[in-house]
């Protein structure tokens, strides 16, 4: 996702993970921008945003705004009228030889400052591959991460990046939620969906049949949870799949849950105008 940032005059935009914390996004526009961390103060609907806290708050919102207040010390060191901050340009192109999952070379140009997962968006598009879990990109055999940047891998012209698709996950015998019914007579082909906790980022294999409400999924992880099988957050949690927000009272299908998604259980609770609070 994007977020804009609002200093003094022009506002600028960087691109952020899920479970980036308020201090790697300093650090992230320190790196774009020059500004050091400790001169950096992020404020979001009025309130000044810690450190250590996580985005969640944002990642239900289209394209949220947040205000970035710069210390003085920082203009006072330097040399030219700074009146209006104007942040400077840092776009350094590249080339990037892609193997995709077919064995074929392409090159992709891309722009330093862009993430891993801007990388799998452009191999979608050449050799029209799932965009979700499955896609890996390696660099001498590390897998790198969506929310990393290119030049942070270590990604210079025409470094050779191998792309593979990793195989669904084998479901372990965990008892499918619901019953087989999908309403209307016959059998529902039950959906296999991998289920991630913020709390230890664990991950776990389960079967959901798509009629189903998702409120039933609630229901089996508090289970596992009580046999310290699934962590869950105490103050209360929601979940969220491709970045949209889960309603407990619609079934999967409704939901948009297909076939191999990763469902994240988010610490926080939902009010009803679907903003949650963390």
């Amino acid at each position: 996702m994007d977020l804009y940032f609002e200093p003094r005059a022009e506002s600028f935009k960087i691109e952020v993970g899920f479970f980036d914390t308020i201090l790697q996004i300093k650090q992230r526009i320190q790196k774009h921008k020059g500004i050091p961390v400790s001169m950096q103060t992020l404020i979001f609907d009025g309130e000044t945003l810690p450190d250590d806290g996580y985005i969640q708050k944002l990642v239900l919102l289209h394209e949220p705004h947040v205000q970035l207040l710069i210390a003085a010390d920082f203009f006072k060191n330097l040399p030219v009228n700074t009146e209006e901050f104007s942040p400077a340009p840092s776009t350094v192109e590249l080339h990037v030889n892609v193997k995709t999952p077919s064995s074929k070379i392409r090159t992709l140009q891309m722009d330093a400052n862009d993430t891993v997962l801007k990388l799998k968006e452009r191999i979608q598009e050449i050799e029209s591959v799932p965009m979700n879990n499955s896609l890996v990109v390696r660099l001498l055999g590390k897998e790198l991460q969506d929310n990393q940047m290119l030049l942070d891998c270590e990604i210079f012209e025409h470094s050779v990046i191998d792309v593979s698709l990793r195989p669904l996950p084998v479901p372990v015998p965990v008892k499918g939620i619901g019953n087989n019914n999908d309403g209307g007579g016959g059998v529902s082909r039950k959906l296999r969906v991998m289920v991630q906790s913020m709390c230890g980022k664990k991950k776990i294999p389960m079967e959901v049949n798509p009629s189903d409400k998702v409120g039933e999924l609630r229901k089996e992880l508090q289970q596992l949870n009580q046999r310290d099988q699934f962590p869950l957050p105490s103050e209360g949690y929601f979940f969220i799949c491709r970045q949209n927000l889960m309603h407990d009272d619609k079934s999967f299908r409704s939901n948009q849950v297909a076939q191999g998604d990763t469902i994240e259980v988010f610490r926080g609770s939902v009010t009803d105008g679907d903003s949650s609070s963390w």
